[in-house]
């Protein structure tokens, strides 16, 4: 349980934006204006957009990015996301494909203007802008699969070492999901004329002797998402400043289930054992909240930047976990009989937990070309060694042990993003690449891994519809362990998205105007004619 607590500090922290693709309004005699994209875009560019606004995910990445809307706009994003994982064990690769359509955003921009006291009055604020989105951050559905063969160790190692010292009796307080079960499927067993309190496991003495080897496998299933709904409300000063803010309501569910089995290539003389499966399953749903705050400043025509604080999540999560221990026998000459399959009970929990995922501070740079073109470069940095988890369920003598290690196994990580684009009216051309950089403490963890996505988009407009098409393909590779002895497997991933985004922008409708700005935008009577007077 405890492994997974942890990992649910990193899903819900570590993974980057995966597959978010949102709206803009592009419109290339204005660019050097309004710098407004088509949909797709944000994902098309790399998600470089930290100084270019005027697009959805701003909502939830640098909220100045709706100041920069001078038209309302509603969007639908839907998507495609195919993951492939090569995993390689023992000199054994096996390739695992997942593939889901998803929602990646919906929602809706509102633009009015600022009243002026007179025809005079040009300066100060130009406009106010609210917005609400959904925001889909990642996509936790994928499968797994590991396998190969050893002849030197098995997962039963661990449970032994972690038995011993502990009567057979008490075996359900050291571990009541891995140790106990096991013990109650007689893979574990008392050594003689140690009181009931030294083990060894039906597998290590047949390797031993040289009797032959175990096939290992392991099956990770994982589904779910977690979506963020923004809540925003923007500025534009003077055409120079752009201000927002938002507020961000986060929702998680995340299902996991984790098989392992092994299988003895031999015959087994001593205990007749043939196979044990070992079955987790994981639930995890939650909700949290955080803020941002975010400026972009039009220095030049062509140049801008921005900067933006994202607050650290606040989860409220709650987890229900349970695991499932299955062993086979071919001979029933040992443990009172039995033969065939053993099915001891299931032990099942629940319980709930805070995490606070790492505050972000993001800087950015955008530059028109020719009122044509745009390259945007983000920078931002992470501190992952911050992530912190409390519960009042599993007491701090657990979730102490969890803290500190990730405070040893992780780092600080410094992501960059950069995007082009040219607009050939009506048709924009789109490239990002963006690299999330290494998490991961190498001296404690024993590796890096650093994360490299790619992209390219399309982006058509018609009068007040626009259409965008994005692809992005993010590949990394990372080190997994089945358990403390084995060795370390290495996980290559590669996640598509296809991206497709429809929006449709119109004028805000117009206001009652006051009889004060009535008089005010009035033309001066015609002089008289002549002789009138």
């Amino acid at each position: 349980m405890r492994r997974f607590l942890y990992a649910s500090c990193l899903f819900l922290a570590i993974n980057p934006l995966k597959t978010s693709a949102q709206v803009g309004e592009a419109d290339a005699l204005r660019y050097s204006q309004d710098i407004l994209g088509g949909t797709a875009r944000f994902a098309a560019m790399g998600g470089a957009f930290c100084a270019v606004g005027g697009d959805l995910s701003t909502l939830g990445y640098n909220p100045a990015g709706i100041a920069v809307y001078t038209k309302n706009q509603l969007e639908i994003t839907p998507g495609l996301t195919l993951q492939s994982t090569n995993a390689s064990y023992n000199g054994t690769t096996t390739t695992s494909t997942s593939s889901v359509a998803t929602l990646q955003s919906l929602g809706f921009v509102a633009t009015g203007k600022v009243r002026k006291k007179s025809k005079d009055d040009v300066g100060g604020w130009k406009s106010y802008n609210f917005g609400i989105a959904y925001n889909r951050m990642n996509n936790f559905n994928d499968n797994v699969t590991i396998q190969g063969t050893t002849n030197k160790s098995t997962l039963l190692d661990d449970l032994t070492t972690q038995a011993n010292g502990n009567n057979y009796n008490t075996l359900n307080n050291v571990d009541g999901f891995r140790v106990a079960p096991a013990w109650n499927a007689y893979l574990l067993d008392t050594l003689p004329n140690s009181n009931g309190s030294q083990y060894m496991n039906l597998i290590q003495p047949s390797l031993d002797a040289g009797l032959g080897s175990i096939l290992q496998t392991e099956n990770i299933q994982t589904s779910g998402s977690m979506g963020e709904t923004d809540i925003t409300f923007g500025g534009n000063y003077n055409d120079k400043l752009f201000l927002g803010g938002t507020i961000g309501i986060v929702d998680v569910d995340y299902n996991l289930t984790d098989t392992y089995t092994e299988q003895a290539l031999y015959n087994d003389p001593t205990f007749g054992f043939s196979n044990y499966t070992f079955a987790q399953n994981l639930s995890t749903s939650g909700t949290g909240i955080n803020f941002k705050i975010g400026a972009i400043y039009r220095i030049l025509d062509w140049l801008r930047v921005g900067a933006a604080i994202n607050s650290p999540t606040f989860f409220s999560m709650t987890d229900n976990y349970s695991t499932t221990w299955t062993a086979n026998y071919s001979t029933p000459t040992v443990f009172n009989g039995d033969q065939g399959e053993v099915v001891p009970p299931s032990p099942q929990t629940t319980y709930n937990y805070n995490i606070t995922t790492p505050m972000k501070a993001i800087g950015g740079v955008a530059a028109v070309i020719n009122n044509q073109g745009l390259i945007s470069v983000d920078y931002e940095y992470v501190n992952y060694s911050t992530i912190s988890l409390n519960s009042g369920d599993l007491g701090s003598g657990y979730t102490t042990p969890l803290n500190n290690a990730i405070s040893q196994d992780f780092i600080q990580a410094n992501n960059l993003r950069v995007g082009f684009e040219w607009v050939l009216y009506p048709i924009s051309l789109r490239a990002g690449y963006a690299m999330y950089g290494n998490p991961y403490n190498e001296g404690t963890v024993g590796y890096s891994s650093v994360r490299n996505t790619y992209s390219l988009g399309v982006g058509l407009k018609v009068n007040n519809v626009a259409f965008d098409l994005a692809y992005t393909l993010m590949q990394y590779s990372e080190q997994y362990q089945l358990y403390s002895e084995a060795a370390p497997t290495t996980l290559k991933t590669n996640i598509s998205d296809i991206i497709f985004t429809l929006a449709y922008t119109f004028d805000p409708p117009k206001k009652h105007m006051h009889r004060r700005e009535r008089y005010m935008n009035y033309p001066p009577p015609p002089p008289p004619p002549p002789g009138a007077y």
